[in-house]
């Protein structure tokens, strides 16, 4: 397990306006606790805690906390972090002072290695369901990953918590747990929704094509629907005028039996 070394020094006053003032300063307001023993409010230097921080990665680290010049430092780890939500800046720390002989319960990351053939080869998806386990060890024993091996697996493949390789700790976990499986792609038939949507629109009173029209492009549809309707206008106008010349035959014939 990797370790660093940290300054800090007590403080008397605790609150958050002396935190405020700590912040102000370049200074982090923290707490360590530790089994049977009463928390001790501390400080560290905001720079001294970023750049070992930014040497060495990781969520497990094992911490050798110096309070006040003490050469034999406090083995500790670090419980909780408090950032600002707007700018991300620390705002305090919790160290958990632990014994290097007693076994403790921390979580540990998942990492994923290799790309699956039902993925590189099927077009297959990696549902990837727990990506932290909690485990129970010694402080030295703690891992900084517990890395699986995917390359292998095929679509409904899956890994469980109990094909985790067991080492120096105990896994907290139910072990029928999936933590990881290859699922099928997904596959959206574009052209049976289409035929099932217009199947739809003429049930629900649009109508079908004429006999004999079915398959012709809409606007020769549309040419013969006005074809159709210029005959029958004008069938329409020549009975109207035919009507007219009966009337005037008739209206001629009356005018000349008047005169006689």
């Amino acid at each position: 397990m990797r370790e660093i070394t940290l300054e800090a020094r007590t403080r008397k006053d605790a609150g958050k306006g002396v935190a405020r003032k700590l912040r102000a300063a370049g200074k982090i307001p923290a707490v360590v606790y530790g089994k049977g023993e009463e928390p001790v409010v501390i400080e560290l230097e905001y720079e001294d805690f970023h750049n070992a921080m930014r040497r060495i990665s990781g969520e497990n680290l094992l911490i050798n906390l110096s309070v006040d010049g003490t050469a034999a430092g406090k083995k500790a780890l670090i419980r909780e972090v408090q950032r600002d939500p707007v700018d991300g800046s620390l705002l305090h720390i919790d160290f958990m002072h632990i014994s290097m002989t007693e076994k403790i319960k921390v979580e540990v990351p998942i990492v994923l290695e290799g790309t699956p053939v039902g993925v590189k080869d099927f077009g297959g998806i990696i549902s990837w369901v727990i990506r932290h386990v909690e485990i129970s060890c010694l402080p030295t024993d703690i891992p900084d990953k517990i890395a699986l091996d995917v390359s292998q697996l095929k679509i409904h493949d899956s890994i469980h918590i109990k094909d985790i390789p067991i080492e120096k700790f105990e896994i907290l976990e139910n072990p029928e747990q999936t933590m990881v499986s290859i699922v099928p792609p997904t596959v959206i038939k574009e052209e049976v929704v289409a035929a099932e949507a217009g199947e739809a629109e003429v049930a629900e009173g649009e109508a079908a094509p004429a006999a004999g029209e079915e398959g012709e492009p809409e606007v020769i549809a549309e040419k013969k629907a006005e074809d159709r309707q210029a005959e029958k206008g004008k069938a329409e106008k020549g009975k109207g005028e035919k009507g007219k010349g009966e009337k005037g035959k008739g209206e001629k014939g009356k005018g000349e039996e008047k005169k006689k």
